[in-house]
């Protein structure tokens, strides 16, 4: 499974690969409008750090036509290099989009996905990733778990390479639930990563290590004794 950090700061993005293993960092329109950098910052950051980590940064267009999504397409490719991948927008101008920087060997993820039908057209346009936003289906009254589990399905039935990277989340379990039906990756904000890995149980039973420790050998540390 592929994590994301689903951020505009890169020094939240570093903070986050510090101590967990991620494959990159996503952002979209509305994240780049927040923040203390600018635009052009935080371009000249996002690349400074894919070309000096080699992961994978996630850039939207802006423009609301499929020519126009192409030329920016075109040039956000040519100032990132490989380690970019293009969102375009699940609506008819994204899809034809995706058929032309498929031809031109642009890695693109389709999002705001909310249907079963939307990821498969991005899948079988060739799109790398399908981004479904699982809290927005479940605003919608569908079941956001319950549609990725679906997609997964249908690429693996049709033997599509397309991945599903599962977006909008509220909780941890979400993200657990999606591992389990299989989910290819999921992006989330930098708090969510402590959250995978707390547990009331792990600090009962490490406290419980420290203080048996510290009780028969105080300050003594292990390789005290090599």
């Amino acid at each position: 499974m592929e994590f994301f950090v689903d951020i505009a700061d890169i020094e939240s993005v570093r903070s986050v690969a510090e101590y967990y293993p991620i494959d990159g960092f996503t952002t979209n329109p509305n994240i780049l409008t927040k923040g203390a950098h600018t635009l052009e910052e935080n371009m000249r950051s996002y690349k400074e750090y894919i070309d000096e980590t080699g992961l994978k940064v996630f850039v939207q267009v802006t423009a609301k036509d499929a020519e126009g999504m192409v030329s920016q397409a075109v040039k956000l490719k040519e100032y990132f290099g490989d380690n970019l991948v293009v969102k375009l927008p699940a609506v008819k101008e994204g899809y034809k989009a995706l058929k032309e920087c498929k031809k031109l060997g642009i890695e693109i993820c389709i999002t705001v996905i909310h249907s079963v039908l939307q990821a498969l057209m991005a899948a079988k346009g060739g799109a790398d990733y399908a981004a479904p936003y699982v809290s927005h289906i479940d605003n919608i009254g569908a079941d956001g778990i319950r549609e990725v589990e679906e997609m997964v399905k249908v690429f693996d039935r049709f033997g599509y390479k397309c991945k599903v990277l599962g977006a909008s989340f509220r909780t941890a379990d979400q993200i657990e639930k999606l591992a389990a039906v299989g989910c290819h990756a999921v992006t989330i904000t930098p708090q969510f990563f402590d959250l995978l890995i707390e547990h009331p149980s792990t600090d009962v039973s490490l406290n419980g290590f420290y203080r048996v420790w510290e009780d028969t050998y105080q300050d003594k540390q292990i390789t005290d004794a090599l």
